[in-house]
């Protein structure tokens, strides 16, 4: 086989023990010179560079000239880049390892194709289609009692569903359908019958859940339903064997998208869950960051307003302070209006068929709970969708800070969906910053303009053009599974607004292609406080790369998603990406 030179410069670095082809220097080399290749730092004193040197603690130790390099570090191991282009670690802003890892690894029925390490999973777009599918994998079957777990379907596009219809695929066979959102299920009736749920057991818990829970039909959706649902049916769901499979596969997608750390915004890791996210997350040859936001709900459900603060240090220190797998430090994050995915955010103006939105933590909780975090100096992150949601959060937020006037807060609004132009300079004077997930305008701008929003609304979601003219910080997220996890794929998105149709929706809404890459590097450092370790190449940083084999800032904007990835750098050590 033929390699290229810089595959055969990480061969070398990696074959520690290759005296026969590898002659080692006199002195035990302590550093690691990468250069032969484009290098952008996202630095903006020091935008490009001819070589990086890192040191055996995984730091970067020198940016500069090749022959300074050369000169101050004569020893060092050498990478020759090959004409690639080395660029800081990709960071995912906010994705759900837990819903990643579940949701990927059943079958996906989804209206856009889904391209997973071992298996291609076509679009289903209509009912009739989508119907066909999941009657074939029911039948594909063999044990009559396994649940038939599967994920994507989306009424937009797939129409309605209903328990008395999953019956008709089977009614001895447990069948549970999670929307494409991961905010909904539908079950039939023998999944009813086999997880015990009944009317009286969610009717103890409550209006909220009552009113999401709809045993009749066979659908429960947002977050009061979840409530109920998830732990009954999470054994099963989310057994061991299955979710660590699934985390497994999630950590080989994100490798191969040049991911080198993502962070868990809401996160609930089940403490009998935690060793396995140790095992596989912690491995040594996982390379990549795991880090953590606590959820506000399930403790606030859980202790009210005097016990949710203690509550959520408590969940902090369930993981380890230190390493690749953490919880950061004081940070919250809150769910405030309902999943678009669904056309469950809280509109202004409604929908055009009628329908209405859902809170999943009311704007007197979030009120509640804002004042609680900010007052004791966290981060605050809230997920937010509909206009109308994002009006009443600009209300609270400028009552915390009448209250109690804080300067680098960095509330964080995330997904933002729909808004105005207003709203967002509202947000600028706050002092806010946004993250945003720009696959909405590429997977649904287009049906939503059809049915719900109305081609005004939806062809304005994910509003970047306006964002960064206010010069508000902004990253870029996947939600993953909300959106697939892979960073130039939501620079694309974020830079042109190309729809899976192949059209483009409102370009003066575009963010420009520097930003768009500072969005997956250092501007989603910064959202996480990790501006100073992460997100750009400087001294001081960790030694986290990912190499390129076109410059994105060379190619044709419509063909950034295209670029390979050939591997990452993590903490100095090469990782490769299988092919």
């Amino acid at each position: 086989m033929k390699y290229s030179k810089l595959t055969s410069s990480l061969m070398l670095l990696l074959a520690s023990a290759s005296t026969a082809v590898y002659a080692a220097p006199e002195v035990k080399s302590k550093t690691t010179i990468f250069y032969g290749g484009p290098i952008i730092t996202m630095e903006n004193t020091q935008p490009s560079a001819e070589a990086v040197v890192t040191s055996e603690y995984g730091k970067i130790v020198y940016v500069g000239s090749e022959k300074e390099a050369l000169k101050q570090y004569p020893n060092s191991k050498k990478v020759d880049l090959d004409d690639k282009v080395l660029m800081p670690g990709f960071i995912e802003q906010h994705l759900h390892p837990f819903l990643a890892a579940l949701t990927l690894n059943m079958p996906v029925i989804a209206p856009e194709e889904w391209k997973l390490p071992t298996k291609t999973w076509p679009a289903v777009t209509n009912h009739d289609d989508y119907i066909a599918a999941l009657t074939a994998q029911e039948k594909a079957m063999k044990d009559p009692n396994e649940v038939l777990w599967t994920w994507g379907f989306n009424n937009f596009f797939h129409g309605e569903l209903s328990r008395q219809e999953l019956d008709k695929i089977s009614d001895t066979r447990p069948i549970g359908v999670w929307h494409r959102s991961a905010h909904e299920f539908y079950v039939n009736s023998a999944f009813i019958k086999k997880f015990g749920l009944n009317q009286a057991d969610i009717d103890k818990l409550g209006s909220e859940v009552a009113n999401q829970a709809d045993l009749e039909q066979g659908h429960f959706y947002e977050g009061g339903a979840m409530i109920y649902l998830l732990p009954r049916i999470a054994p099963e769901l989310a057994n061991e064997e299955r979710f660590a499979a699934g985390l497994k596969q999630m950590v080989t997608m994100l490798h191969q998208k040049g991911v080198t750390a993502y962070n868990e915004p809401g996160a609930f890791i089940p403490e009998n869950m935690i060793p396995l996210y140790l095992d596989v997350l912690g491995n040594e040859s996982t390379p990549m960051y795991s880090y953590f936001t606590p959820e506000s709900k399930t403790p606030f459900f859980a202790k009210g307003k005097e016990g949710v603060l203690k509550e959520v240090e408590r969940i902090t220190t369930t993981l380890p302070e230190e390493g690749k797998v953490r919880y950061f430090d004081k940070q919250i994050k809150l769910l405030f209006d309902g999943a678009i995915i669904s056309q469950l955010m809280k509109m202004n103006d409604g929908y055009t068929d009628g329908h209405h939105g859902e809170w999943i933590q009311t704007p007197e909780d979030v009120e509640t709970i804002t004042k609680i975090f900010w007052d004791n100096d966290y981060q605050v992150l809230v997920h937010v969708n509909g206009d109308l949601g994002v009006e009443k959060l600009i209300k609270i937020l400028e009552k915390r800070q009448a209250e109690n006037p804080r300067k680098d807060h960095r509330f964080t609004i995330i997904h933002f969906a729909n808004s105005t132009d207003e709203q967002v300079a509202k947000l600028k004077k706050l002092g806010a910053i946004i993250s945003v997930n720009p696959y909405y305008v590429t997977g649904f701008s287009e049906k939503f303009g059809e049915v719900g929003l109305g081609k005004e609304r939806a062809h304005a979601m994910v509003r970047l053009g306006t964002i960064e003219k206010e010069g508000i910080p902004v990253s870029l997220h996947s939600d993953a599974p909300m959106a697939p996890s892979d960073p130039l794929l939501l620079a694309w998105s974020a830079a042109t607004r190309i729809t899976n149709e192949g059209t483009v929706v409102r370009p003066d809404l575009a963010l420009s292609r520097d930003a768009a890459l500072r969005g997956i590097t250092i501007e989603a450092a910064y959202s996480w406080g990790q501006e100073d370790r992460l997100g750009s190449i400087k001294t001081g940083k960790v030694a986290n790369f990912t190499i390129l084999e076109q410059d994105p800032y060379k190619v044709d904007v419509k063909k950034l998603k295209d670029i390979p990835i050939y591997g990452t750098v993590f903490e100095g050590k090469v990782f490769p990406i299988d092919k």
